[in-house]
């Protein structure tokens, strides 16, 4: 049987940075990451939008708020460090609607708690800063702070720092079983014995709890995100525009994201799936999970719980190029429904958990310990722009 000081499930950013952090605090140790694909960014690491939030959504005393914010800064200081391409060009928050003005003043509260620069704006002052940005309503938000990184580009150097520190990263290497009480994980390669059993397994981290011998309460809704890309390479925006978000539902809205090429894309969509993997059509659903999730999923269009209906009918205007096209407008000036052309690189699933107790999606990561395995549970965004502080965290509060 093979030793090692830690393991990690999963190889995507959570569980690369994690054995980075571990490898520079323990020079010499022995650290293993396993992975299931051929790659570090087959899933959620390398579909990421790339935006390095800031902090501003999350409540006060959140984990999420906390490792966010230090996380940005984090990313923020390693992109630069390692030279990689980063676009500090910070992002405004424009109302769609005279609803979305009341949450204006509370986002500007959560950001001074949570120690985020926000400032309001006028009108004249967010077309200066982003000429195409559609401001039918009078106020704005203005987040300095916010960036947008490459995604695959951050996690190939920090699996470059796993390696040149002596760590081990096994693609194509799935645990099958895992012995939370000694520590032991089963593989293809054979089995390995840690001192600390870290899941960073993503979409598939509730399984791996199960396998791993943990009961909780949570179960499983992902959802998916699709973006378009505007076909005109000439279409460039100097910020991130976003919308001010109904804090009544779950997700932050279709808006503007971009990358090192000067690509404008906009989405993402929030649609509850069925499937871990279910990029496009049919593919990546497994029948036994899906007829569960299925059921799950109707239940709770059923009760409207989280304002899953809701959600449900806005996104069904999101099927049609003109539906994208109407949602975009309330942000951006001068976009037409011919324009745009579905990206389905970007499309990802979002990791969340629901907690049947609560009767509520579970908005807060959630870290459980049992025996000699720390799960990480519900790794939703901004799990990507925490990363670094996620690692320091847990092997903080985890480690020897």
């Amino acid at each position: 049987m093979k030793t090692c000081d830690l393991l990690v499930v999963g190889g995507g950013i959570v569980g690369l940075t994690l054995a980075r952090e571990w490898l520079i605090r323990n020079p010499g140790s022995r650290v293993v990451v396993l992975e299931k694909e051929a790659n570090s960014v087959a899933h959620g690491t390398g579909r990421n939008s790339g935006v390095v939030h800031s902090g501003i959504y999350y409540a006060e005393n959140s984990l999420r708020a906390k490792l966010c914010v230090d996380g940005s800064q984090q990313m923020i200081d390693y992109a630069i460090e390692k030279k990689l391409w980063i676009d500090r060009c910070g992002k405004l928050l424009v109302p769609p609607t005279e609803n979305a003005l009341e949450s204006i003043d509370l986002l500007v509260n959560r950001g001074k708690i949570n120690g985020v620069e926000i400032r309001k704006l006028g009108r004249d002052e967010a077309l200066e800063l982003e000429p195409r940005v559609n401001m039918e309503l009078e106020q704005a938000l203005y987040v300095p702070s916010t960036s947008v990184v490459n995604p695959k580009e951050v996690a190939e150097s920090v699996y470059n720092d796993v390696i040149a520190s002596q760590g081990t990263v096994l693609y194509e290497t799935k645990a099958l079983s895992i012995n939370a009480k000694y520590g032991i994980v089963q593989t293809r390669r054979g089995a390995f014995e840690a001192g600390l059993i870290v899941n960073a397994a993503g979409l598939f981290a509730d399984q791996v709890a199960k396998d791993a011998g943990l009961e909780t309460r949570y179960s499983f809704q992902p959802f998916k995100g699709k973006y378009w890309r505007h076909r005109d390479p000439g279409f460039q925006m100097r910020r991130l525009v976003y919308p001010v978000p109904d804090l009544n539902l779950p997700f932050l809205g279709v808006h503007s994201a971009h990358n090192a090429r000067g690509d404008v894309f906009f989405g993402p969509s929030s649609t509850p799936v069925i499937g871990r993997e279910n990029y496009r059509g049919f593919q990546g659903i497994e029948w036994r999970d899906g007829l569960r999730l299925s059921l799950s999923l109707a239940w709770k269009l059923i009760r409207n719980t989280n304002g899953l209906r809701t959600l449900a009918m806005r996104e069904a205007r999101l099927l049609s190029l003109k539906g994208v096209c109407d949602e975009v407008s309330r942000l951006v000036r001068g976009v037409r429904s011919t324009d745009l052309e579905p990206s389905f690189a970007k499309v990802g699933i979002r990791s969340q958990i629901f907690d049947p107790k609560a009767q509520r999606l579970v908005n807060d990561f959630v870290l459980v310990e049992d025996g000699r395995v720390v799960h990480i549970l519900n790794a939703i965004s901004p799990a990507f722009t925490a990363s670094f502080a996620f690692a320091k965290h847990i092997i903080d509060q985890h480690g020897k």
